[in-house]
């Protein structure tokens, strides 16, 4: 995943975050390289990995340092399930 700077994009992306941050994800670092939720955050390419991935449970556990290798599908990917193949994860 690379973000483009696309500013719009970025605040498109940012309000599709339902929850608020909290324990790891909520520390604020402006000197480290993002991490891999933040990076998701900031492109809206990847909106619905950003819901799964809090749907999970998972925001903490990928906003910690890594490695982490992480297969993010876009929404497009997604939007190819078939119907309802979301709504049963």
């Amino acid at each position: 995943m690379h973000s483009c700077g696309d500013q719009a994009a970025s605040d498109n992306a940012a309000a599709a975050v339902e929850t608020p941050l909290s324990g790891q994800s909520a520390v604020k670092d402006d000197d480290s390289q993002k991490d891999v939720v933040k990076v998701a955050i900031g492109s809206a390419d990847h909106s619905t990995l950003v819901k799964a991935v809090q749907a999970a449970g998972l925001v903490d556990v990928l906003s910690n340092a890594g490695p982490f290798t992480v297969f993010a599908p876009t929404n497009a990917a997604f939007d190819k399930l078939p119907a309802g193949t979301l709504d049963k994860l």
